[in-house]
């Protein structure tokens, strides 16, 4: 319901705005680096300078987590105020750099299970870092493929993620899938 909302006053936000502006929010809805000037890329980085180092002060709860919620509880998690650190941590990374860039399909949902699969670990002390840096790296691959010579400027970044990353989830869908069809024989 709340996405019918926000469609809707978006509907109507665009129905009273002007051309030239109704296109800058469909290619902003695309995804793309390439309209973030370099003003806005210092801001950018002192905010995530600030914010980066917080989402790994939640690498214990995360992995506290992991046991469930009756040992968390018994470990003294308390697991209100974890699931809202967590989720109000992962809202505002998100926002902001949705802010700057658009909505960047696959990224979010790829990197976690292709680095949980590349680590074969569950352990937020490795995964953490790992998908904050093959998310970056990723980012990167998709921004130079998005702006390779024989386009004219440059690709929406999301044609290239999605192309990336939907392979990625659907492999581990079916994966997933396989194992508790084995695990039933």
């Amino acid at each position: 319901m709340i996405g019918y909302i926000a469609t809707t006053i978006i509907g109507v936000l665009k129905f009273f705005s002007n051309d030239e502006d109704v296109r800058a929010y469909v290619i902003w809805g695309l995804g793309s680096f390439s309209k973030v000037s370099g003003n806005q890329v210092y801001t950018f980085v002192g905010i995530m300078f600030l914010l980066i180092p917080l989402s790994f002060l939640l690498i214990k709860t995360l992995n506290l987590m992991l046991l469930g919620e009756s040992y968390a509880r018994n470990l003294g998690l308390n697991i209100r105020q974890a699931r809202l650190s967590v989720i109000s941590c992962s809202c505002i990374l998100t926002a902001i750099i949705t802010a700057y860039c658009g909505p960047i399909v696959f990224l979010g949902l790829a990197v976690p299970h292709l680095c949980r699969t590349i680590f074969q670990t569950s352990d937020h002390r490795l995964l953490v870092p790992a998908v904050t840096l093959t998310g970056g790296a990723l980012a990167l691959i998709c921004n130079l493929i998005a702006r390779l010579p024989g386009f004219e400027g440059a690709l929406p970044i999301n044609s290239v993620t999605s192309l990336i990353g939907a392979p990625i989830v659907i492999s581990f869908l079916f994966g997933k899938r396989k194992n508790e069809i084995n695990e039933h024989v």
